[in-house]
């Protein structure tokens, strides 16, 4: 089929504030973002006639960020009535701008996406397409169409209190050491450390932070081999952000009776059926509630209240980013460390506690944060 031909149009309907009357507080915005407001008009039809789509630029089965992702279409699907159609593209990126197009073809309202693993393929599509709307549930990107709405989470403010859970449960096992497992050392998943460090300093100014990167999403056995590394030299907790390579770490804490943090999803929950004894070492989980994100966006998208060609930034106050407070965070942390997290997380949504932006530093300053806590 050929591709659609753009229509330019004159509109002119001007719209109301970013995210008024939605359930949760405005997102931060970007400073200096090429910010363009929605010119559709509020959808008219039932939601149940709200066509979406999910591109999945990954695999699901990783127990972690795109089986989270995927969640979001359970929850659309009870919260609206809608039905919406998915693609599973996988890890070869040049497959991504064929999905795209072939969902733009299809004439979806709204075509959602996590990650910004596919941001060149979305960028070719939003603008061969320019009457289609993207919204990235989960992205980074800089350069962002007049199309196309990313939703940044605040990686660090969940990383924080993973930091502090992880030095608090060295301080109850009396090591001064904890691990960082990245899937690569790159800017995204640095965010998690510097937030990582941040938090584990406000615990304990003194404590050292070992990290080490697997160079891969998907190698759980070098996931596991980074882990043991770690906790044969004594650490007693890793925080593991490193996709379905953290199922690797996760085996290695069961191997040796050490304890990891989680990242993206509830990974405890996950896994309390296929693998209890994974699900017992992990004490709780930084994660991203991009199913209950993907509810808000589409419903502000139905009522054409996207601020498209800019970016959101969403943390602990929007109720976007957090830790789990589950049966095991209640089993394996002490009540005196949740309340000394707890009253981190309110500093946090109060505005008392100010952390380090890592969106902003470069690769040096990371270095130095990583390096000061060296053991």
């Amino acid at each position: 089929m050929k591709k659609k031909i753009a229509l330019i149009l004159a509109m002119c309907l001007t719209m109301s504030t970013l995210f008024t009357g939605c359930s949760a507080p405005e997102p931060e915005k970007e400073a200096g973002s090429n910010s363009v407001k929605s010119t559709g008009e509020t959808f008219d039809g039932t939601s149940a006639d709200y066509k979406v789509a999910l591109m999945i630029p990954g695999n699901l089965g990783d127990k972690s960020f795109f089986d989270s992702s995927f969640e979001a279409i359970g929850l659309l699907e009870k919260e609206f009535g809608m039905k919406v159609d998915y693609v599973e593209a996988g890890r070869d990126a040049s497959k991504y701008y064929s999905a795209y197009v072939d969902l733009c073809e299809k004439g979806y309202d709204l075509i959602l996406t996590v990650s910004s693993n596919g941001d060149d393929a979305l960028t070719q599509a939003a603008e061969e397409y320019p009457e289609q709307k993207f919204i990235n549930l989960d992205g980074q990107m800089e350069e962002i169409p007049s199309n196309v709405y990313i939703m940044a989470p605040k990686n660090n403010e969940m990383s924080y209190l993973a930091g502090a859970a992880a030095a608090l449960k060295a301080e109850e096992l009396n090591e001064g050491v904890i691990g960082f497992v990245g899937g690569m050392d790159i800017p995204g998943i640095n965010e998690f450390l510097v937030g990582y460090i941040e938090g584990a300093l406000e615990i304990n100014p003194d404590i050292k932070v070992a990290a080490s990167y697997v160079g891969s999403f998907t190698d759980t056995a070098k996931g596991k081999e980074n882990a043991l590394i770690l906790f044969n030299s004594g650490i007693p907790v890793i925080f593991a952000a490193a996709g379905q390579s953290g199922i690797g770490v996760i085996d290695g804490a069961v191997e040796k009776g050490k304890f990891v943090i989680g990242v993206d999803s509830d990974q405890a929950e996950s896994l309390k059926d296929s693998r209890p004894d994974m699900a017992n070492v992990i004490i709780t989980s930084a994660i991203k509630n991009i199913p209950e994100n993907a509810v808000t966006i589409v419903r502000q998208a139905m009522d054409a209240e996207v601020n498209y060609g800019s970016k959101g930034f969403y943390g602990i106050k929007e109720g976007a980013v957090g830790i789990t407070e589950n049966e095991f965070y209640e089993k394996l942390m002490t009540q005196a460390a949740r309340e000394q997290i707890k009253e981190l997380k309110n500093k946090v949504i109060n505005g008392e506690i100010k952390l380090t932006d890592p969106t902003g530093l470069t690769t040096e300053e990371v270095n130095k944060i990583r390096e000061d806590v060296r053991p």
